[in-house]
């Protein structure tokens, strides 16, 4: 277990009923838009806090203030009982909030060593040695089961799960009394954030210590949470207990839309909803054939049918991304082969640009840094893939464009009044929704989608589920990799679980559950002999 003296906190007694933190009546407004209403929060003394709202409720904002990173227009904030002004991150770091973010704020360039202490040190002098910041980064990294991680590595080579980990012990090594976790752990998969969570819980267990933590994955919720809060429209809707933590109570206050019987009727059935089946010929799309995913990789084989939602997950690194990226022509395969079907024979893919024309588009895990033009406007990012066909002598006709867009900013809620908005100030659901219909407007064949509602909330991912299950009715094959098996139980009728570089499991029909699902994951999947070969 570490010590308190290992994250650099300081020993502070308290009464655990006493709140740590305490914010009344917060508003920001930025311009003509209110983030901020009226945000009241109350975070005691050893416990985990989640902050919970729709994307666009006022969440991202309320960290943002309490990080020292945004001032409000009006309200106040208590720490310790006394009256504090945020008025910079250094002044909220000195108190002793500890913010990672939901975006992976690193340096790519330096190492990770050098990322995790960025900052800490003084204008004249360093706050530390060398030989005691690799001690303490060792000991953390340790204790989350990351032994021997390589803290001289740049940063830039490390997946997205690992630079958040990353972000992570940036915020443990140090001294924090409170930490706040902003969809830090949407990149990071089971095992993982199961460590973190029983770290974070044996470091706040004195009293000391409080954290917050905002999430879209409702068992996390209910697994990890002491007690919530729910942001509505930019104000606070409701206060829960332990005891008030069920998923229809925190829907029911988080949106006005009528989703929370659904989520209700959902707890207590041991049902799970029915993906839409294509009813026209059941056909092969998609076939992977004797694929070796890196060397000393398992061999198997696969195949997609017609308007399939199949299902892609395993534990961080197993090699269930690196199927995508070789169906999608981003990577080859160390051995085998990928095959698509055009004109009615399955043809090899040869590289990315070949798989966009046979009809396969990938969507990426990160849409901010490997998906989406941020200072873009939203038409310009739906719009990139389409241009192309609506141009005539290098001009482009916009109107035509927004008409063909129109069936897929329909079919997916947005806003067409925000076209012209950067993309970067929507919501991360909204986001991801520009992201979303880029790519269905160039009417695929395969859908590749990596981990595709990470960060969205609830309502949203009902939302998107129906838009998933219409595009597969209308004969729309989609690859659908998730960490949350929730998702994957909800939408697909066939798993594939990845384990040791290479396919455990397909697991099909009475058989797909959640505990066959965890079982995969380490190992223990009932895979058949045809299916490894």
């Amino acid at each position: 277990m570490l010590q308190s003296n290992a994250l650099g906190a300081d020993s502070i007694a308290g009464d655990r009923d006493e709140p740590i933190l305490e914010v009344t009546g917060l508003q920001r407004r930025f311009d003509e838009t209110t983030a901020l209403a009226s945000a009241s929060l109350r975070v005691r003394r050893g416990e985990i806090h989640a902050l919970l709202g729709e994307n666009g409720s006022g969440k991202s904002t309320l960290v943002k203030i309490l990080s020292g990173v945004l001032r409000p227009n009006a309200g106040h904030v208590h720490w310790e009982g006394q009256l504090i002004s945020l008025r910079s991150p250094r002044r909220a770091q000195r108190v002793g909030i500890a913010t990672v973010f939901q975006e992976t704020l690193v340096v790519e360039e330096l190492s990770v060593l050098d990322n995790l202490f960025l900052g800490m040190d003084g204008l004249l002098r360093k706050e530390s040695t060398r030989v005691e910041e690799e001690r303490r980064a060792v000991e953390v990294f340790d204790e989350l089961g990351f032994r021997g991680f390589d803290l001289g590595r740049p940063v830039w080579t490390l997946s997205l799960a690992d630079k958040q980990i990353v972000t992570v012990v940036r915020a443990l090594v140090r001294p924090w009394r409170l930490l706040i976790l902003d969809e830090s752990t949407s990149a990071l998969d089971r095992e993982v954030r199961d460590r973190l969570f029983g770290l974070l819980a044996r470091s706040i267990a004195s009293g000391d210590r409080a954290i917050v933590f905002t999430t879209h994955r409702l068992d996390e919720v209910e697994q990890f949470a002491d007690s919530a809060t729910v942001l509505r429209a930019g104000a606070t809707a409701g206060i829960l207990s332990r005891e008030e933590l069920s998923r229809g109570r925190i829907l029911e206050l988080m949106s006005s839309r009528q989703l929370s019987t659904r989520a209700a009727e959902k707890e207590t059935s041991s049902q799970v909803l029915p993906p839409t089946r294509w009813v026209g010929d059941v056909a092969d799309v998609l076939r992977a054939e004797d694929l070796v995913l890196r060397p000393g990789g398992r061999r198997f084989s696969l195949s997609l049918h017609t308007g399939e939602i199949f299902g892609v997950t395993g534990l961080e690194g197993q090699g269930q991304v690196r199927l995508l990226e070789c169906t999608a022509g981003l990577q080859k395969p160390f051995a085998g082969q990928v095959l698509v079907t055009r004109d009615g024979e399955l043809t090899h893919v040869r590289g990315y640009r070949d798989a966009y024309r046979k009809g396969v588009v990938y969507v990426p895990r990160d849409r901010k840094q490997e998906g989406l033009f941020l200072v873009q406007s939203v038409f310009n990012n739906l719009a990139l893939p389409v241009l192309g066909r609506f141009s005539k002598a290098g001009l482009i006709r916009r109107q035509q464009v927004v008409e063909w867009l129109t069936t897929y900013t329909k079919q997916l809620s947005l806003d067409t009044a925000r076209l012209n908005s950067p993309v970067g100030s929507l919501s991360g659901g909204n986001q991801q929704k520009v992201l979303l219909g880029r790519w269905m407007a160039v009417n695929p064949v395969v859908f590749v989608l990596n981990d595709p509602l990470r960060g969205v909330d609830e309502v949203t991912k009902q939302e998107l589920y129906e838009v998933f299950r219409a595009l597969a009715l209308q004969g729309l094959t989609i690859l659908f990799l998730s960490t949350e098996i929730s998702e994957l139980l909800t939408l697909c009728e066939r798993v594939a679980v990845f384990w040791d570089s290479g396919l455990e499991a397909v697991i099909t029909g009475a058989e797909l559950t959640e505990q066959s699902i965890i079982d995969a994951m380490f190992g223990r999947g009932p895979a058949t002999e045809a299916e490894r070969a």
